[in-house]
């Protein structure tokens, strides 16, 4: 399984100077760029390839004409490493508000040739479904003009269509004459621009005349063309890249709208005859739409590859959560790639990562805006400076005061010594130049306190005094008072600084996180950002960067939780990166397969061909394996199943042992099928070293097995680790959990005490119960709402029937509680909180933990989440039913999104007209599911989760006016 990250220029400046905010070199040509993959060591880079699109390569002429001249590889400024696969592709997300693709497929095929990428990537049509009622209308953006805008445009259109407007290209492909020949006769001329006569009339009369323009598109199923399409691109791409024997291989996007799109897509282009899909347009997509097509694509292609004893790769297109590695892995998807890892460094809320569950705001130190007169941005600088002075402070353990106080001894000097070095060298030659950049690289390589000039007053101010210098001629001298009323000003804002150092010298801290704490608080508070000082507060306190130990954190320390500029920001986004890739192989672990080659492997076309023919029992147990890369292993290492064969054969130990050694730096596990039962140590030793373990196999069906079992429990139950409804034997008695949830009516002594929401936090339920005239009653009896009563009935009868049962609270005051446990009276409840509220008391509480733990320690046939919808946000029901394992199931209510992800997972109905169908109010409803339940269970010999709901909701004959009443 490889992660892949898009290339969009995300690179940081190598030698960036933190303490002074300054570039290495003002010139972006001259400076040291670092990407992801120059920041770590190839062993620790927390990426698996680069997916690299035409928009981003053609964004400007200079990267375009560099990397068409140098390829990818040998890129002077890109400079991706030999040992990281790259795919490319048109970039269909810039191309989705024109008609048809901006390319055509043989110049695709020539681009990705000349870029040198390992992967191209088929021409695909987003689907952005078929527009309003009469479908969508795409307008040549060209074509309005100042007397006629979009907006002009009657509102009686853009109600009844999609409305799509974007620059047309100069020229379009040929194809596309076969569809719009206007557009194509007319593109290369001056595009006409629209009057607002092409929109008078009624809209079918418009549109009617707009489908004749050159100027526009109309389709009333704009879905089913653009699905059509990017399926004819693909045969017709494949023709084109089969007669040309290009060097890279050849990868097929499809689209869709639903899951049986995606798979009827899937089905054509593997009869195509392609071995690597990309599943696109599921960027931005919910989890849970992501999952059904995931997997319906997945079930497709396995049958595929077990009736063609073949294997098929297939890539994700734009997806990167955690949540989802699950469905991902055991759908048998080889590869995907996001850059939201990324992007969540500067986009948003708690964008330091540590994983998916632990993630803090960094603190935002503002720059000054353009917009700002000379007096705020010094303001905004030196406020800015001295929350940076004390930031660092805090991070060394040293006097946040002692700090403030020698940055002022240094600060103080910056203005007067600039006065002096003005009046002596703004005549000096280096500054008689044109160019703005080249006098302020001679400003501040020959000014001792440039850089802390703009550190400590602002680039404002720099920039001003540089703009006088390049006008500054000794000819024509500019008046000195000009520098000097830009100094003073500068000289008066810096009078109240150092301020934090009287404020903190008054209130006299008692920790340097009080100290720490008082300056943020007040910078936060001033620039603006007092929505943000909880989290701040969560980050200052908790430290995340002494957390992690990636090249990034232990190098830059806080300046990772500073949210200012590029050079950190992005620095936290390959952080990010780094932690969002250890999660992933934690979840699904880097593993290679590969048996020895012979002497035999170059007589065939490709390593498949050979595998199949001369390694059938191996390839028969490997072909459809998930997660893992498969090959042969040669001198040069493991070659991948899908690439040609070497033209010379070699089997050199030493070299293998090497090769290898250095593929494994990138693995976890390494699987090698050795028939005769013989490997060499040095192989052995090579792997090792490289931190990966290495196991050796006689027998392939022992290594699938130990493959799969390295995969994850969920891989290894039943006969197949696809998703599959599972089926329990239910003869032998069930284990069965019941999570239910605390009610409102309880049953307690007249006059105990009641604690409420804060005690029940404040004090443990051991504490509680030992006060006085406290009484202890088990959670059982305590809860005696209709639906708990019936749950506890449903209970009794199961036990009595000889199955095992567990039943748990979802208590809003102690957390979860198995019933037997003491509680003491209280009244908290979740109703009457909001979703952050109780999110964030599920939290103190460890809900979610503690029943992750019981779920992850316990084998239970099946579980019953018998919670409202306040309960299932305390424990991320969408999350938690992930615990549940596939071979077992879980039963939820009203959460038809889980059914819908999960065939393990059944969602039963349980709303106000099935209560009314059972004699019943909604309140206890479930309950009365689980006595049905209880009832009906011993009368099937096999359970499967879409029996579950038959079982609970079966109404043996109509309820009666009377029987509903007595509710």
């Amino acid at each position: 399984m490889r992660f892949y990250v898009p290339e969009w220029d995300d690179a940081v400046d190598s030698h960036y100077d933190f303490r002074h905010d300054e570039l290495s070199t003002l010139d972006r040509q001259e400076r040291d760029l670092d990407y992801i993959w120059d920041i770590f060591e190839r062993d620790t880079t927390p990426i698996d390839g680069v997916l690299i699109s035409r928009e981003q390569v053609e964004e400007t002429t200079r990267k375009a004409d560099r990397l068409a001249e140098y390829g990818v590889y040998d890129d002077p400024v890109l400079s991706v490493p030999e040992w990281l696969p790259t795919i490319s592709d048109c970039g269909a997300w810039g191309y989705k508000s024109l008609p048809f693709p901006p390319y055509g497929n043989a110049e695709m095929l020539d681009f990705y040739e000349t870029l040198e990428v390992t992967v191209g990537v088929t021409i695909d049509h987003l689907v952005l479904g078929s527009g309003k009622d009469k479908g969508r209308l795409y307008l040549d953006e060209r074509a309005f003009h100042a007397d006629f805008k979009k907006s002009d445009i009657p509102d009686a259109l853009t109600d009844v269509v999609d409305l799509m407007v974007d620059e047309w290209p100069n020229e379009w492909p040929t194809y596309v004459e076969e569809y719009e020949p206007s557009i194509c006769t007319q593109s290369k001329k001056e595009v006409e621009a629209f009057a607002p006569e092409d929109f008078e009339g009624d809209v079918d009369t418009v549109l009617a005349r707009l489908a004749r323009d050159p100027r526009a598109v109309y389709r009333e199923d704009d879905a089913a063309f653009r699905y059509e399409l990017t399926l004819r691109n693909a045969q017709e791409m494949y023709d084109l890249y089969h007669r040309g024997n290009y060097p890279f291989r050849l990868m097929v996007a499809i689209q869709g709208w639903n899951p049986e799109t995606y798979i009827e897509a899937t089905e054509e282009v593997l009869d195509i005859g392609y071995n690597y899909l990309g599943i696109g347009g599921v960027a931005g997509s919910p989890i849970h739409d992501v999952r059904q097509i995931v997997k319906g694509v997945g079930k497709t292609v396995k049958e595929f590859e077990r009736e063609n004893n073949t294997r098929i790769d297939s890539h994700v297109f734009g997806f990167a959560k955690s949540e989802g590695f699950e469905t991902v892995g055991r759908s048998g998807m080889t590869s995907f790639d996001s850059a939201s890892m990324l992007r969540s460094a500067w986009t948003g809320g708690q964008n330091y990562r540590l994983d998916n569950d632990e993630r803090y705001d960094a603190i935002r130190v503002r720059y000054p805006s353009n917009r700002d007169s000379l007096a705020e941005a010094v303001e905004k600088s030196l406020r800015g400076r001295e929350t940076l002075v004390a930031l660092r402070a805090y991070d060394s353990g040293e006097s946040i005061v002692d700090a403030l106080y020698e940055w002022q001894k240094k600060a103080e000097k910056v203005l007067p010594a600039t006065r002096e070095y003005l009046r002596e060298h703004r005549h000096d030659e280096q500054y008689d130049a044109s160019l703005l950049q080249e006098v302020e690289t001679a400003f501040r390589d020959d000014f001792e306190y440039a850089r802390e000039l703009q550190a400590s007053f602002s680039d404002n101010l720099r920039g001003k005094l540089v703009k006088l210098l390049r006008k500054d001629d000794p000819e024509d001298p500019v008046s000195f008072e000009e520098y000097s009323d830009l100094l003073t000003v500068a000289q008066q804002e810096f009078e109240p600084f150092p301020r934090m150092t009287t404020i903190l010298e008054n209130d006299d801290p008692e920790t340097t996180y009080d100290a720490i704490w008082t300056v943020v608080r007040d910078y936060a508070t001033w620039i603006g950002d007092e929505d943000l000082l909880e989290e701040y507060q969560r980050t200052l306190q908790n430290r995340p960067w002494e957390k992690c130990d990636c090249s990034i954190c232990t190098e830059n320390s806080i300046e990772v939780c500073i949210f200012r500029g590029n050079d950190r920001n992005r620095r936290r986004g390959f952080h990010n990166t780094r932690r969002f890739y250890d999660e992933f192989t934690d979840e699904l672990p880097k593993i290679l397969i590969g048996t020895r080659g012979t002497a035999s492997l170059n007589g065939y076309e490709t390593i498949e061909d050979y595998l199949r023919a001369e390694h059938p029992d191996f390839w028969q147990q490997v072909h459809d394996l998930p997660v893992a890369e498969v090959g042969v292993l040669d001198a040069g290492g493991v070659r991948e199943w899908w690439d040609e064969t070497p033209t010379g054969v070699s089997l050199a130990r030493s070299r293998m042992a090497e090769n290898l050694g250095q593929q494994a730096e990138r693995y976890q596990k390494v699987f090698l099928h050795t028939p005769d039962g013989e490997i060499d140590e040095h192989i052995v030793d090579a792997v090792e070293e490289s931190n990966c373990t290495i196991q050796t196999f006689q027998d392939p069906s022992k290594l699938r097995q130990n493959a799969l079992e390295a995969c994850g429990e969920n891989y290894i139950a039943g006969d197949d680790f696809l998703p599959h409804p599972p089926e329990i034997n239910v003869k032998d008695g069930l284990d069965i959990l019941v999570i239910d949830q605390c009610s409102g009516s309880k049953d307690f002594p007249e006059g105990a005490p009641v604690f409420d929401d804060e005690e029940t936090l404040q004090f443990s339920r051991e504490e509680l119960l030992e006060r006085d005239n406290v009484p202890a009653i088990n959670a059982k009896d305590l809860y005696t709402g209709r639906q708990q009563e019936f749950v506890k009935e449903a209970v009794r009868r199961l036990k009595g029937e000889g199955h095992d049962v567990k039943r748990y609270f979802i208590s809003a005051g102690f957390g979860l509680v198995s019933e037997d446990e003491p509680l003491p009276p209280y009244e908290v409840t979740f109703s009457s909180m909001g979703v952050a509220d109780i999110r964030e008391r599920s939290k103190q509480l460890s809900i979610q933990a503690d029943l992750e733990q019981v779920l992850n320690e316990s084998d239970y046939d099946v579980v019953f989440f018998t919670l409202g919808k306040d309960y299932y946000t305390s424990i991320d029901i969408d999350n938690m039913v992930q615990n549940v394992r596939s071979d077992r199931i879980g039963v939820v209510f009203n959460r038809e999104l889980v059914d819908d992800q999960f065939d393990n997972i059944v969602s039963v109905p349980a709303r106000t007209e099935d209560a009314k169908n059972h004699g019943t109010i909604v309140v206890g409803l479930k309950g009365h599911y689980m006595k049905n339940f209880a009832h009906r269970i011993d009368s099937v010999e096999s359970l499967e989760p879409e029996a579950i709901e038959g079982l609970c909701r079966r109404v043996e004959e109509e309820p009666t006016q009377m029987a509903f009443e007595k509710y």
